[in-house]
């Protein structure tokens, strides 16, 4: 698709250029404005109502042909510059939903930590409890020996 535009916008280029070599020798009439808006001007002909000057068709297309170019290049820099904030904040969001998912990862971790941490110390409480029944065990079973001995 970009080749395509492109190759249209060479030949219209070329075309464009080809129109103004083909007229430098003609002119036309270009009006300019209505003659009650200003006064005598000696490089403009009063013609009626309008204050004209005649152009050469070449410079007048080769006008119109630059200030194309300047109003495209205005326009295509205008819509380039809007991408590119839209890119930069889509990559500013990005860039918080990493550093947020990173910092829910740790958060995860410093969690299976603790949790880690606390069955340990559950375990090891089991294991006291466990021993001490077991020790309560034992003397219950010493003192049934000693009431059964006397």
């Amino acid at each position: 698709m970009k080749r395509t535009f492109l190759f249209v916008s060479v030949l219209l280029l070329l075309a464009i250029i080809y129109l103004i070599i083909m007229n430098v020798n003609n002119y036309a009439n270009i009006n300019y404005i209505y003659s009650s808006f200003i006064e005598n001007r000696p490089t403009l002909v009063q013609n009626g109502e309008f204050y004209i000057r005649a152009v050469r068709v070449s410079t007048y297309t080769l006008g119109v042909l630059i200030s194309g170019i300047f109003v495209g290049a205005g326009t295509v820099y205008m819509f380039l510059d809007a991408q590119k904030n839209k890119v930069k904040a889509y990559q500013r969001e990005l860039e918080k939903t990493s550093i947020s998912g990173s910092t829910n990862a740790s958060r995860v971790e410093v969690l299976e930590a603790k949790i880690k941490t606390l069955e340990k110390a559950f375990n090891t409480v089991i294991d006291e409890r466990t021993a001490l029944e077991l020790q309560i065990k034992n003397l219950n079973i010493e003192l049934d020996k000693l009431n059964k001995d006397k």
